[in-house]
C-alpha cells in the first residue's frame, strides 16, 4: 500500500486542508457550528493525506482508514505527537455526530475549540512537510 511521492499531491491536500480551514472560521463567524465541525475535521483529514503521501502511502479508502495509518505510520513512529492523533479523533466522532444526530448539540465554544486545533493541526503537518521537503 506505497506510493511514490508526489510533491503535487502533497501540496494539493494541503491547499484543501487551507480551503478547509478557512471554511471553518467562516461558519463559525457565522454560527453555522455543524459545517464548521465538518469544514474542521476535512482540513485535518487532507493534511493527514499529505503527510502520509510524503512517507510514500497510498490514500486509505475509509476515515477510519486514515485515522488507523495515522497513528501506525506517523504518530507511533514520533513524526506527529500523540496529541494530534487524538484531537484527530475527537473532531471525526464531532463530525459523525454533526452530520447524522439531527439532535446534536454543539455549543460555539466546543466548535471554537476544534477549529483551533485543526489549525494546530494543520500547522504541525505543515511544519513536519517543510522539514522534510526543504
Amino acid at each position: 500500500m506505497t506510493m511514490e511521492p508526489s510533491r503535487e499531491y502533497v501540496r494539493r491536500c494541503l491547499e484543501l486542508a487551507d480551503e478547509f480551514l478557512a471554511d471553518a472560521r467562516l461558519c463559525l463567524e457565522h454560527s453555522r457550528l455543524r459545517s464548521a465541525i465538518n469544514s474542521a475535521y476535512y482540513a485535518m483529514f487532507h493534511a493527514s493525506q499529505a503527510i502520509l503521501a510524503l512517507k510514500g502511502i497510498s490514500p486509505p479508502k475509509t476515515h477510519k482508514g486514515l485515522r488507523e495509518l495515522l497513528g501506525k505510520e506517523i504518530i507511533i513512529t514520533g513524526l506527529l505527537e500523540k496529541e494530534f492523533g487524538k484531537d484527530l479523533s475527537d473532531a471525526f466522532g464531532m463530525r459523525q455526530a454533526s452530520t447524522y444526530d439531527i439532535y446534536a448539540n454543539f455549543g460555539e465554544k466546543a466548535v471554537t475549540e476544534i477549529v483551533n486545533k485543526a489549525e494546530r493541526f494543520v500547522k504541525r503537518i505543515k511544519e513536519i512537510i517543510h522539514e522534510a521537503q526543504p
